[in-house]
């Protein structure tokens, strides 16, 4: 959806992360979301 022009904000309650942005490790990220869905599931 991001990709279709769509912002973060246009979702309510959906997290959004950017993986493009490189002042953090790709692999922090990953680790963050895998603990942000095992709060919400």
């Amino acid at each position: 959806l991001l990709a279709h022009g769509h912002g973060c904000q246009d979702f309510d309650g959906m997290c959004c992360m950017d993986l493009q942005d490189h002042s953090a490790a790709i692999h922090r990220q990953l680790h963050d979301l895998i603990k942000h869905t095992e709060k919400v599931t």
